[in-house]
């Protein structure tokens, strides 16, 4: 495994995408998910982590992550536009700026939607 550096907002965004994974029943991915939120835990401290992952932000985060992943799956059977997809995506960028800008006011946003 490598480790990259991201933003906080990107962490999280992965986090929770795991925690879709982990709520889907994905093999392995309650391991996955152990291991990123251990690792992000480790940077951030323990009391902000739970403060982020008990957050309104987070479950926000983590529904869009869920909606977007179902739309996907819809997508790839025909039963959803790209464009639903495409509006899903934006929704769950926008959920990963908005922890950033709440939990990390001062850090620098990597992504960019055009």
């Amino acid at each position: 495994m490598i480790a990259i550096k991201v933003d906080e907002g990107y962490a999280y965004d992965f986090l929770a995408i795991l925690d879709v994974k982990r709520t889907k029943n994905l093999k392995g991915s309650q391991s996955n998910y152990e291991a990123c939120f251990s690792h992000i835990e480790s940077q951030i401290g323990k009391q902000k982590h739970s403060e982020i992952i008990n957050s309104d932000k987070y479950r926000d985060l983590t529904a869009a992550n869920l909606e977007t992943f179902d739309a996907v799956e819809k997508a790839r059977y025909g039963q959803i536009s790209a464009k639903e997809v495409d509006d899903l995506n934006m929704k769950r960028y926008y959920c990963k700026v908005a922890l950033q800008r709440k939990f990390f006011p001062d850090s620098n946003i990597a992504e960019s939607k055009s």
